[in-house]
């Protein structure tokens, strides 16, 4: 598709990371002025994007900045699982030390941004 650029990639990372051995289909539609030829170029196009970003993954993965950018961004903290609503509720986080903690996202973004501009 022509946007959300950037989520594509994240997306596709995860299929690929994950080894996802389903069916890669998107919420996508090709622009309601197409006709049915434009609307097999969005097909096309679609699986062309997919294969680019699934090249950029790769990418990321061998990029040393970037990898150390995820790790400062914590982002293997997604797979951890959040709890119960129960155990949620229940809590107490400190609240004013996280807002005071940075999540290194802006330095991540940036690089990701790089690499889909194809300066990286």
């Amino acid at each position: 598709g022509s946007e959300g650029i950037r989520d594509a990639l994240y997306t596709v990372r995860l299929l690929e990371d994950a080894g996802w051995e389903g069916m890669r289909h998107f919420d996508a539609h090709p622009y309601r002025t197409e006709d049915p030829e434009g609307v097999w170029d969005f097909a096309r196009g679609c699986m062309r994007t997919y294969l680019i970003l699934k090249a950029k993954a790769e990418r990321m993965r061998s990029d040393p900045e970037i990898q150390a950018a995820l790790r400062a961004a914590q982002a293997d903290r997604l797979a951890e699982p959040t709890g119960t609503l129960a155990e949620i509720r229940a809590s107490s986080p400190d609240e004013p030390t996280l807002a005071a903690q940075g999540y290194a996202h802006e330095r991540l973004d940036q690089l990701v941004t790089e690499l889909l501009m194809g300066v990286r």
